[in-house]
C-alpha cells in the first residue's frame, strides 16, 4: 500500500477503505509518513470530503490509538457538551456544574485554545492550583465524588488528534468539515460518553462563518455520531458578537461565577440554560425538554450550580476562595476605556475584531508553545441593540503590557458598529439538530 495511491484517489474523489484509513492515521502517528504526504491528503479531503463512512472508520481508527476510558463503573449516564470554540464562549463552566447539579455525570474534555483567546482548559487553569492534568483513577475519583470532572485534551489521550490537528492548522485544512467532525467525536469519545451535545457556532467570530457551513458540519457531527451508537444533539448558534460581556481566561472564570450567581448576562445565560437542559434531557431520555428546562432554571436560581462549580475546583487542587475573592484570580494592571464616537444604536460588534484585540493583549497564543497572559482581556459595557450616547464608554481594555495596545485599542474601535436605527434582532440559537 503506497500513501500516494491515496492521495491521488481522494484527489480525485474517490473513497478510502478502512485498512486504508488505518494504514494512514497509524504510519502518520508512527512518523512512517512525511508531513508533506499528509499534508496533502488532508488537502485532498479539505476539496474533495469523507463520507460517513469514511468517518467512522477514521474516528474508530484514532480512537484506537488513545487509551479509551472505560467508566462503566462510575454511575449515572455520561453525557458532556462541546463547543466549537468562539469569542467569549465559556458556558462549559455554567454548563457542566448545572447538569451535574441535575444529576448528570459530566466527564468533561477540555482543550487549551488557539488565536483569539484560551481554551476551555485555559480558563480553568488560570484558576490558582486547578490541575486538569489527570490520570484515570483520578478522574474516576472526581466523577464519582462530584459529578463532574475536568481533564485536559492532552497527547496522551488523542495523540493522534493533535498531530494531526497541528498539521491542519499549519496547511490551511483547519476548516475541513469532516476532519473537524472526527476531530471533535474522538476527543469525547475517548473519555466514555454516553451521549454528547454539541453547540456549532457560526458568525464572525467563529471557525466555521458561514450558516451552510455550520449546518454541515452540524449534519455531519450528528450522522457519524448516530453510526456509532451515541446520542447527540447539534445546536447552531450565534457568534457574530462576543458571547457575554467578557472575553479573555480569568475575566471570563469571574463571569461565569456572577452568572451562577443570577448575575451573568443574558444572552451568556440562556445559551447556557439551552445547553444544560439538552444534556439533562439526553441523559434522561423519559424526561421532556420544557421539564428539564425548569429544572436548570432552578438549580441555577437556587445556588446548586455554584455550589457544584467550588467542589469541581477544590476536588481538582484549585482555589475554591476565588469563587467569593475575584481579586485570587490573575488581574491586569492596567486599564483603558473605548467610548463611542456618536450617538445612536450598537448595530453591530464584529467577534472577529475584538478576538484580535484579545489575542494582541495576550490572552490568545498563535503557536502551540505559545504563552497566554490569564489577566488580560475585554469587558463590554454594551452589546449589539443598546443605545449609546456619544462619549459613552463601549468597552474597558485590561492589559500589562502596551506593545500592541495602540493596534489592540484601534481593533476595538473597528468592530464596534454605531448607526442612527436600532438593527434587527437575531435569534441566539438558529437549529437544533438530532
Amino acid at each position: 500500500m503506497r500513501i500516494v495511491d491515496l492521495i491521488q484517489r481522494k484527489r480525485d474523489g474517490g473513497e478510502l477503505g478502512k485498512e486504508e484509513i488505518e494504514f494512514f492515521i497509524q504510519g502518520y502517528h508512527k512518523g512512517e509518513i512525511p508531513d508533506y504526504q499528509a499534508s496533502a491528503l488532508l488537502m485532498a479531503i479539505y476539496f474533495t470530503g469523507l463520507t460517513d463512512v469514511e468517518l467512522v472508520d477514521w474516528t474508530q481508527t484514532i480512537l484506537s490509538l488513545a487509551p479509551v476510558f472505560d467508566l462503566s463503573d462510575v454511575p449515572g449516564p455520561k453525557v458532556d457538551k462541546h463547543s466549537t470554540g468562539g469569542v467569549g464562549d465559556k458556558t462549559s463552566m455554567i454548563v457542566g456544574p448545572l447538569a451535574a447539579a441535575a444529576g448528570v455525570t459530566v466527564p468533561m474534555v477540555a482543550s487549551r485554545g488557539m488565536a483569539y483567546t484560551g481554551g476551555t482548559l485555559d480558563k480553568f487553569q488560570s484558576i490558582p492550583g486547578f490541575n486538569a492534568h489527570l490520570r484515570s483513577p483520578e478522574y474516576k475519583a472526581a466523577l464519582r465524588s462530584a459529578g463532574l470532572a475536568v481533564i485536559a485534551e492532552d497527547e496522551e489521550l488523542t495523540p493522534a488528534v493533535k498531530k494531526i490537528r497541528a498539521l491542519r492548522e499549519a496547511t490551511g485544512t483547519a476548516e475541513s468539515v469532516p476532519l473537524i467532525t472526527a476531530a471533535l467525536l474522538s476527543g469525547k469519545l475517548a473519555v466514555g460518553l454516553d451521549s454528547i451535545v454539541f453547540d456549532v457556532k457560526t458568525g464572525s467570530g467563529a471557525l466555521i462563518k458561514k450558516m451552510t457551513d455550520s449546518r454541515r458540519l452540524a449534519q455531519s457531527l450528528a450522522n457519524v455520531a448516530k453510526r456509532m451508537d451515541k446520542k447527540t444533539v447539534c445546536l447552531i448558534s450565534d457568534m457574530d458578537q462576543p458571547l457575554g460581556n467578557a472575553i479573555g481566561n480569568a475575566l471570563e472564570v469571574m463571569e461565569a461565577v456572577e452568572a451562577m450567581r443570577g448575575n451573568g448576562p443574558p444572552d451568556l445565560v440562556e445559551l447556557s440554560l439551552e445547553l444544560a437542559a439538552r444534556i439533562v434531557r439526553l441523559a434522561f431520555p423519559d424526561r421532556d425538554l420544557e421539564s428539564a428546562k425548569e429544572q436548570v432554571f432552578k438549580l441555577l436560581g437556587d445556588g446548586s450550580a455554584l455550589k457544584k462549580f467550588r467542589q469541581l475546583i477544590e476536588i481538582q487542587g484549585g482555589n475554591p476562595q476565588v469563587i467569593d475573592s475575584f481579586e485570587l484570580l490573575p488581574t491586569s494592571s492596567e486599564e483603558f476605556v473605548v467610548s463611542s464616537p456618536r450617538a445612536g444604536f450598537v448595530s453591530r460588534i464584529s467577534a472577529d475584531d475584538i478576538g484580535q484585540a484579545v489575542a494582541l493583549l495576550g490572552a490568545g497564543r498563535i503557536t502551540p508553545e505559545a504563552q497566554i497572559d490569564p489577566a488580560v482581556g475585554i469587558v463590554l459595557e454594551h452589546k449589539v441593540g443598546d443605545r449609546v450616547q456619544a462619549g459613552e464608554r463601549l468597552c474597558t481594555i485590561y492589559y500589562n503590557s502596551n506593545a500592541h495596545l495602540e493596534e489592540a485599542c484601534q481593533t476595538v474601535e473597528d468592530a464596534f458598529h454605531i448607526s442612527a436605527n436600532a438593527p434587527e434582532t437575531r435569534p441566539l440559537v438558529y437549529e437544533v439538530l438530532q
